[in-house]
Parts: C-alpha cells; sequence; structure tokens
C-alpha cells in the first residue's frame, strides 16, 4: 500500500484493481470483437484505402496541371498614363481594390495562377504599368481605373511564363544585409 501526505489521498483501494480488471477485460473482448468482425473485410478496407490515395494523387496532378494550364495562357493590359495624371487617395484605393477582386473574378483556379503580377517602366519619362493576370479576369483588368490613364490590351500571353530577370546585376548574397 502507498501512503500519500493526505491521508488516504494516496493509498490504492482494492476495489480500484478490481474495476481496472473489469475495465481492461472489456476493453480488450471489445477490440477482439472488432477485429474478429471486420477480418472479413479487410480486404475490401485496403482496396478503399488505395482507392482513396489514388484519387487524391489524381487530383493533386489534375490541379498543378491546372495551374500550368491557367499560367500559360494570361491577358496583358498596359496602363499608360495622360501628362495630367495625377490620381487622388479615393481613385487609387478604387483601383486596389479592383485588383483585389481580380482573384474572385478569375474564378476557381489555383492560387498560384489567379494572382496579378504589375509591372512599372517610364515610357518617355512617364510612368507607366502593365497588369498581367488570368484570361478570366480580362474583363476586370481592362476596365479604367482613373480618369486620365489610357487602357491599352498588349494581348495575351503564350507559352512558359517568363520570371522577371535584372541584366547586369549580380544577385545579393542571402546571408549579407544591404546596407542603405
Amino acid at each position: 500500500m502507498l501512503e500519500g501526505r493526505g491521508g488516504n489521498a494516496g493509498r490504492r483501494i482494492e476495489g480500484d484493481s478490481v474495476m481496472a480488471d473489469a475495465l481492461n477485460g472489456a476493453f480488450s473482448s471489445l477490440v477482439t470483437g472488432v477485429v474478429e468482425g471486420v477480418r472479413p473485410y479487410l480486404w475490401w478496407l485496403v482496396l478503399l484505402g488505395v482507392a482513396g490515395a489514388v484519387g487524391w494523387v489524381a487530383g493533386w496532378v489534375w490541379w498543378l496541371r491546372r495551374a500550368r494550364t491557367a499560367l500559360g495562357c494570361r491577358t496583358v493590359v498596359d496602363l499608360v498614363p495622360s501628362r495630367d495624371f495625377d490620381p487622388s487617395a479615393e481613385e487609387i484605393g478604387r483601383h486596389a481594390a479592383r485588383l483585389a477582386r481580380v482573384q474572385v473574378a478569375a474564378g476557381w483556379l489555383p492560387r498560384r495562377a489567379s494572382g496579378v503580377r504589375m509591372r512599372h517602366w517610364s515610357d518617355g519619362g512617364r510612368l507607366a504599368a502593365r497588369l498581367e493576370g488570368p484570361a478570366q479576369s480580362a474583363g476586370l483588368l481592362q476596365l479604367p481605373s482613373f480618369p486620365d490613364m489610357e487602357v491599352l490590351e498588349a494581348g495575351r500571353v503564350g507559352g512558359a511564363v517568363r520570371p522577371v530577370r535584372f541584366v547586369g546585376v549580380a544577385p545579393l548574397a542571402k546571408d549579407r544585409e544591404e546596407t542603405p
């Protein structure tokens, strides 16, 4: 017998061992009954597991191919501002909200294929932008956002996705911090 600090708190009562033995016996008989009941259908359960795994892998491959197809067929829109272009904060907010809705307008696409790529460059001393997004949301990308900006459809991007490259600039080392 064990003695605890509080008198009977640490003592083992003989009725506890009888109850524990009864629960262990009931649990083991339950497990035995389930195993014996499932044994004739075991090959069906294995077949169901294999079919589920094959279905999951097939769905995953389909989703990856869907993303690759969507990335290969994107629409491109150029935004060229006029000389008097001076947007207000409200116009910039509306433009940002419209770009945020592109993913919803694209429909049921993988996340990596439903994003918008925005590129900026200087066109004759004026800042211009190019929006590239899913083909399903071309109508939303072509809507004019600002009153003093011209929207030009540049077409659709076909083939492989072209990454952004900086020509003549060596990449920074990952362990080195950039100093201003």
